[in-house]
């Protein structure tokens, strides 16, 4: 390997960068453009950022917590099922919305692809921070419901920043990698949605990672999906009040970097292809 390769490849990073903070004016106009696109028509507009996360909690606490009666065990014992999944839930649809709008992004605005010379970086940056301030938004109805109905630990607070970055990172990453490739591959949007459902049921959003507790090979290989750290760090900083597994969140941010890496370089390959493909 030539070591002056990732030297080479953090130049080039840095160098976009550039160019979107450059042209950070369009590329806010492209996220409030798609935020705008997704409540289109709708009465509530952006309402629905509030109403569907307390809708979500009403259907989970009438199903999961008063029909079964579920009560998951955290490290500091039961929870209340409704806001147990909640919490998973949340930072789950972010990574769901920024994949399947990124998946899109470049296809959606082929015309504007073919006519206006931009940085086409922008358009899956755009989809991700639009889905990044759904996410926001939704976390103040979490943070409502925890103060209303607990469990409250404020300290827990201080490790989300983390954990949005590190969620930030891995889904610019897919979204780069999955934007240039629906360009020339157009089932990859459809193959998406199969694959999102799988990872969803996969990761530890409707169950605890106490099932496992006993069980190291399954743990372990739990563990696996880079999501799920993610996900019990969430848990484990708003409904139990500590912090994370550090260990396992650091494969999270390598998976994230990696990923990032492979998406970009992807990304930047095969951009000056999407024109003819388009």
């Amino acid at each position: 390997m030539n070591p002056s390769l990732p030297i080479d490849f953090a130049h080039v990073v840095i160098a976009d960068i550039r160019a979107l903070v450059t042209h950070r004016e369009l590329l806010q106009d492209f996220a409030w453009r798609d935020l705008r696109s997704r409540y289109k028509g709708s009465a509530l507009g952006f309402g629905w950022n509030f109403a569907i996360p307390l809708l979500q909690l009403a259907v989970f606490y009438l199903l999961f917590g008063v029909l079964l009666g579920q009560r998951p065990r955290t490290g500091t014992g039961e929870q209340n099922y409704a806001i147990f999944l909640f919490v998973g839930l949340l930072p789950w649809t972010f990574v769901a919305s920024s994949l399947s709008a990124g998946a899109s992004s470049v296809l959606a605005n082929g015309a504007i692809v073919k006519k206006v010379r931009l940085p086409l970086q922008l358009l899956p940056a755009a989809s991700v921070l639009s889905s990044l301030a759904n996410f926001l938004l939704s976390l103040v109805v979490l943070f409502a419901v925890l103060a209303i109905f607990g469990p409250r630990h404020p300290e827990g607070l201080l490790v989300l920043p983390l954990l949005i970055a590190i969620q930030f990172v891995m889904n610019l990453g897919f979204a780069y990698l999955l934007a240039a490739g629906n360009v020339f591959f157009r089932d990859v949007q459809h193959i998406l949605g199969i694959l999102l459902t799988a990872w969803y049921f996969l990761t530890p959003v409707l169950f605890p990672v106490s099932i496992v507790a006993d069980r190291p090979t399954e743990r372990e290989l739990l563990y696996l999906n880079p999501m799920a750290a993610v996900i019990v760090s969430y848990q484990r900083a708003l409904l139990d009040g500590v912090g994370p597994e550090w260990s396992r969140l650091a494969y999270s941010a390598l998976f994230a970097v990696v990923i990032f890496a492979l998406g970009f370089a992807y990304f930047r390959r095969s951009k000056d292809n999407f024109e003819e493909a388009l």
